[in-house]
């Protein structure tokens, strides 16, 4: 694993989820497999330029209505519906993807940023799986939300 990666990526994530959705994360030093006992839904975007790869992020679905409602800007007792929440999530990781690029590539560097995907949990594991055998390295960060975990994976091609 590549603690320097795995260090700007937890800086990034937190920073676009508390200025993007006004969520307060932490670094969460639990057992990593814990949220794999509850629903999470995944969502993974590949990019390419000077270097190439693709970043996953793994969210509990029980903060995915406050991360929807928070960046649509809805009131705290709307349950927003389960296309919105992917829209959210996708829209999440996206800007946390195009602000972390630049910080490992230089502002220069010009990347190709695919759409994100969502993934159900079974192919959130299976990908994540892919990514930490890689034996080009990964990085991580796992965060602690009010409303379960998030965590995020990158597989990074220098």
């Amino acid at each position: 694993m590549n603690q320097e990666h795995s260090d700007l990526l937890m800086e990034i994530a937190a920073q676009t989820l508390e200025q993007l959705a006004f969520i307060f994360s932490f670094p969460d030093d639990t057992d990593p497999e814990a949220i794999w006992g509850e629903a999470a839904t995944g969502c993974y975007v590949e990019f390419s330029g000077p270097s190439q790869g693709e970043l996953l992020l793994i969210i509990s679905n029980a903060a995915m209505p406050e991360l929807t409602s928070n960046m649509l800007g809805m009131e705290e007792d709307e349950v927003p519906p389960e296309d919105q929440q992917r829209d959210a999530l996708r829209e999440a990781l996206n800007v946390i993807c195009g602000n972390l690029l630049p910080r490992i590539g230089g502002t220069e560097a010009v990347y190709d940023i695919q759409p994100p995907k969502i993934l159900d949990a079974g192919a959130a594991r299976s990908l994540l799986d892919q990514i930490k055998t890689d034996p080009r390295g990964y990085a991580s960060a796992l965060l602690s939300l009010d409303d379960g975990g998030c965590q995020l994976y990158m597989r990074l091609d220098i």
